[in-house]
């Protein structure tokens, strides 16, 4: 398999189980009462996680932005995508690892009680990619080697 055919389903795939994840619930909170959170809201809320001080919120959110321009310098062929897919997957399997999340712009934190779907099709998008992009690697640095 040649490195069009690896980037095409490296690309095709983690987009199509990334936006599986969006349709899921990623984790539910315990603030006040327990809630199931959406992926899809923390999508677009996560940009913006900053301004309720989220902070580490806001990095871990940085893992969706670091993949798209992974998969941009992919396509170019450009060797910082594997930098920027390692980062991404670090990010994204961090946060497994969170007791708590901001559960309101006061600051109050909310206790994780459990991962969801989202969660984990978020991190295994993420993942899929970091790989093709590694084995995308490995395949054109042969290539240049054997012409």
């Amino acid at each position: 398999m040649g490195s069009k055919e690896i980037k095409f389903i490296t690309i095709g795939l983690s987009l199509l189980i990334f936006g599986i994840s969006l349709s899921q619930n990623v984790i539910v909170i315990d603030y006040i009462e327990i809630k199931e959170v959406s992926s899809l809201e923390y999508f677009f809320m996560g940009s913006t996680a900053f301004i309720g001080g989220g902070l580490l919120e806001q990095i871990i959110w940085l893992a969706n932005p670091l993949c798209f321009f992974a998969i941009k310098f992919l396509i170019k062929d450009d060797k910082r995508a594997v930098l920027l897919s390692l980062i991404a997957s670090g990010l994204a399997i961090s946060f497994y690892f969170w007791n708590e999340v901001l559960g309101a712009e006061s600051g109050a934190m909310a206790k994780i009680v459990s991962f969801e779907l989202g969660y984990y099709l978020w991190v295994l998008s993420i993942l899929i990619l970091t790989i093709g992009i590694l084995i995308n690697y490995k395949v054109r640095l042969k290539e240049t080697l054997e012409s």
